[in-house]
């Protein structure tokens, strides 16, 4: 039994040709596969039989991991999954997380495109980086942070101008951190890779876009975890301790819009659900055998986090 980092991040978008630009001509990324989705696949999400799914995997410079898939549901009623969403609105996925050779111009090029940031760059310490960050808002309330850590500087193994990374990094805002770490921790048996608190000493400009009086008396918590296998592809567990807002948990789940769910490949699928079922999850779906494309035959099972996150675990057949 063994758990790999995430294979994908699904996307569910309403424009699937609009949207596969912007991640293939402004940020860099390759075009894996295109097709129609199988029955199976809806069959395993409980959807009607009269839905149909067009789907593009997008892969970075050959990464079997941290890819994205958009998939573009049709036949079927959609809401969004984080509506006019805040940063610290609590459910589902708040981001994915790709590293940038050049903040600035990266974030430019996606204002060209419509996309806008909660606040201006902001550079702070995070355990022992130092780094820039700023998160922007674009298609289908999907957001999406360019980091630069300049301090120690991050390698670029493709040395690549622009975005130089798959998605190596993932956000939640959760109600509870203490329960979230436990689900996927103690539950679902990831490791905790890193425990960060912070806040600002004084009144400043902040990536979450918080007023400037709130970001030293709000306390940001948040625990990185993933499986134990590379320190790429991790999942962000943060609450903010002082701030409440919307929770979208109820809407985190297929065929709606946003940032979906996550991917785990893992080895021996039924010992794993075993565990899972054994540490107290009642899973969202039961183990299926179901097609997904281009990997092909697969047992999957799907379960949700405290706070609606829908997370699917599956082996190759």
């Amino acid at each position: 039994m063994k758990i790999h980092t995430y294979s994908e991040i699904v996307m569910s978008v309403k424009n699937i040709h609009e949207v596969v630009k912007i991640y293939t001509k402004t940020l860099g990324w390759s075009i894996l596969w295109q097709g129609n989705g199988s029955n199976t696949q809806i069959d395993f999400w409980d959807l009607p039989s009269e839905c149909e799914t067009e789907e593009y995997l997008l892969n970075f410079h050959g990464l079997e991991y941290g890819q994205i898939r958009l998939i573009e549901f049709k036949n079927v009623s959609q809401k969004i999954i984080r509506p006019a969403g805040q940063t610290w609105d609590t459910g589902g996925i708040l981001d994915i997380d790709l590293r940038t050779s050049n903040i600035e111009e990266t974030a430019n090029q996606l204002s060209e495109l419509g996309w806008h940031a909660y606040s201006k760059t902001v550079t702070q310490t995070m355990g022992p980086f130092m780094v820039e960050e700023v998160l922007l808002k674009g298609h289908d309330e999907v957001v999406i942070a360019l980091v630069h850590r300049s301090n120690p500087p991050h390698p670029n193994p493709f040395h690549l101008e622009g975005v130089t990374s798959n998605v190596y990094l993932s956000a939640m805002i959760v109600r509870d951190l203490l329960v979230a770490t436990h689900f996927f921790v103690n539950q679902l048996g990831f490791t905790s890779h890193n425990e960060i608190e912070f806040k600002t000493d004084e009144p400043s400009a902040n990536m979450f876009g918080m007023p400037k009086n709130l970001s030293n008396i709000v306390n940001v918590k948040l625990n990185i975890v993933g499986p134990n296998e590379t320190r790429d592809g991790l999942l962000d567990l943060v609450e903010m301790d002082g701030l409440e807002g919307e929770d979208f948990s109820g809407n985190a789940c297929p065929p709606n819009r946003g940032i979906l769910m996550y991917r785990f490949p893992v080895e021996n699928i039924q010992k794993y659900y075993d565990f899972v079922f054994k540490n107290g999850i009642n899973p969202v779906r039961e183990v299926m055998e179901i097609e997904v494309f281009p990997i092909g035959k697969i047992k999957t099972f799907a379960v949700q986090s405290p706070d609606g996150v829908w997370v699917e675990f599956f082996q190759r057949m």
